[in-house]
């Protein structure tokens, strides 16, 4: 469980694709981007994706996604949402394929952002996941689950200056994420560390 991150607000690790425990990072995150569209403004098949990808349930997601890009197969979120659940489920490389094909049909969509930045993360491109993630938070600077997903690679990187001080960021945003750190296998580590400590609340 190295890779995971799962928001408990609407949608945000991994741990490889081999723990099939949902974290708070496995989810997809809620942008501006995404908060601006109404519910009449989207596929009920993508939004049926969605529901099945928060409750983790991938294979349910894949199958609306795809119904929706049988229907129209210009639908981006679609594409975005599939993809993140197909690598979820554990097929990265289609997993990427597909949001980069969402990223072809709407480079401005910020959630799939977020969603190419897990699944490099998914597949261990930490740099290119950090990329996606950066993305995010140049169009939604206070992304919680973004700023937590630097945190934890710059952990895994073994980079522990930048790892707490992005962990610090993301606690300043959203105080939920001090449990989820206090949890996840990125930061097990740092248990006996002072600022961590204080951080969590540990």
């Amino acid at each position: 469980m190295k890779y995971i991150l799962l928001c408990v607000c609407l949608l945000s690790l991994l741990g490889c694709g081999t723990d099939t425990r949902i974290q708070q990072d496995t989810k997809p995150t809620t942008t501006a981007h995404e908060q601006t569209k109404t519910s009449q403004d989207q596929d009920e098949h993508v939004i049926a994706a969605k529901q099945a990808l928060s409750s983790g349930d991938y294979t349910k997601a894949i199958e609306e996604a795809t119904t929706a890009i049988k229907a129209n197969a210009n639908n981006a979120e679609a594409y975005s949402v599939r993809g993140f659940a197909t690598a979820l489920n554990g097929d990265t490389a289609k997993g990427l394929a597909d949001t980069k094909k969402a990223y072809d049909l709407d480079p401005n969509n910020v959630a799939n952002f977020y969603n190419m930045a897990m699944v490099y993360k998914l597949q261990g491109q930490l740099n290119d996941s950090k990329e996606w993630f950066e993305k995010v938070l140049e169009k939604d600077p206070s992304n919680t689950w973004s700023v937590y997903g630097i945190a934890t690679i710059y952990a895994d990187q073994g980079d522990d200056t930048k790892a707490l001080d992005w962990l610090e960021k993301a606690i300043k945003i959203d105080s939920s994420v001090k449990a989820v750190a206090a949890e996840q296998d990125h930061f097990e580590r740092f248990h006996n560390n002072e600022r961590f400590k204080q951080l969590v609340n540990l």
